[in-house]
């Protein structure tokens, strides 16, 4: 579920994909299925959305199927979704039947998020949650130990928030998962720092996820950045993209800009719908009130918070903007993400300075520990035993 990228030498938007479109489709529409009627409108637009999916001609899907029995769950995520609601396709479930049976190939190998997606599939036919294969997968996925957040990419994020969405069915189960929940959730709260300083609002709406799926309380980080998304999409109309520019939106002729908003921000949008979706679901509120008061160990003086941006200076995203615009109170409480950003900009700039800096503030100001810090005092020990090979390495004979 990873967002289109700019086309790589032409600076426009990657071309959308008709069967991931329909597959993220349908995975929003068994999503917001339970709180249609929380909205207004909502379960009109729903009930056009399955209309719309639910017209497929089964033929072609069902050569498919047959041609490439392997990826067989993978290509049933549609009707599987459908039949989940109660609108599947009967003429099809005999084949089906036959394809994920006791004859079914298991197809090419994948990583274990993947891995995790063919549990998750299998179970929505079977009507039966698979818990030893899916604690295997857990076992060998990024939830299973501690992120990189100093060089870890875009995909490695992605592939910790698909692991969550397998994983709890859109947070419909709980999971055993591998290590303790406190664990992931640091790491999922320093994802989301990096992804906000980023302006990636797609990661963001992604590992925002990670608290309605598994069932936890909004931490202020997590709270104020919900709130963020939902200012920025209620102003847009739509939550911009990584490939949304606004400058070549505005010098579109009017018939094609709704065409770069669709192929920019359609994912991202889309997603934003997945964690509002599962929000509702767990009775959670995504409202900038609930960062009033601070949490445990997170409450620092506006000092901190002023030297931080001192080391790193605000970038021109939407989430910049809206943080200066804060009440100090807030402001405060996010200083451990601030502090989570700047090292991850230091280790881009391999600028040790600055990361020592960071680090040196976060302790006499008694932040909380993160694992961001830890593997920034890491990086720098090793940093000390390059320079003393490079000693070694500099003196004659």
């Amino acid at each position: 579920m990873d967002g289109g990228e700019p086309v790589r030498g032409t600076g426009g938007p990657a071309p959308l994909h008709a069967d991931k479109v329909h597959c993220e489709a349908a995975l929003l529409l068994r999503a917001a299925t339970p709180v249609a009627d929380r909205v207004p409108g909502l379960a009109e637009a729903l009930a056009r959305l399955a209309a719309g999916l639910s017209a497929s001609n089964p033929d072609e899907l069902a050569v498919r199927l047959c041609l490439h029995p392997g990826i067989a769950l993978d290509l049933a995520l549609v009707p599987l979704h459908l039949r989940a609601l109660g609108l599947g396709d009967q003429r099809l479930d005999p084949l089906l039947d036959d394809l994920f049976g006791t004859d079914r190939l298991r197809g090419p190998e994948r990583p274990a998020n993947r891995q995790l997606e063919q549990v998750w599939l299998q179970g929505l036919w079977s009507g039966e949650a698979e818990h030893a294969s899916a604690a295997l997968a857990l076992s060998a996925s990024s939830l299973a130990w501690e992120f990189d957040h100093l060089a870890g990419t875009t995909d490695d994020a992605y592939a910790f928030t698909h692991a969550i969405l397998y994983a709890t069915d859109h947070g419909r189960h709980r999971v055993a998962l591998p290590r303790p929940v406190g664990e992931i959730e640091s790491d999922a709260e320093a994802i989301l720092a990096v992804a906000l300083d980023a302006g990636n609002h797609d990661v963001a709406a992604e590992v925002l996820w990670t608290w309605p799926m598994l069932g936890l309380p909004w931490t202020p980080l997590a709270s104020a950045s919900g709130a963020f998304l939902a200012d920025v999409s209620e102003s847009n109309g739509f939550l911009p993209g990584p490939g949304f520019d606004p400058v070549v939106y505005e010098g579109l002729p009017l018939p094609e800009r709704d065409d770069h908003v669709l192929r920019t921000s359609y994912h991202t949008t889309l997603v934003h719908g997945l964690l509002l979706a599962s929000t509702m679901s767990r009775e959670v509120c995504l409202t900038a009130d609930s960062v009033a008061e601070p949490g445990p160990g997170v409450s620092v003086g506006k000092r901190v918070a002023d030297a931080v941006t001192a080391l790193l200076p605000p970038r021109a995203t939407a989430w910049w903007t809206w943080f200066t615009r804060q009440p100090a109170a807030t402001r405060d409480q996010l200083a451990r993400a601030l502090v989570t950003m700047a090292l991850r900009r230091a280790t881009t700039a391999a600028d040790l300075s600055v990361m020592q800096q960071t680090l040196s503030l976060a302790e006499e100001h008694g932040l909380p520990d993160s694992p961001a810090t830890r593997q920034a005092r890491v990086l720098l020990r090793r940093a000390m035993a390059c320079a003393s090979l490079c000693v070694v390495a500099a003196v004659p004979g």
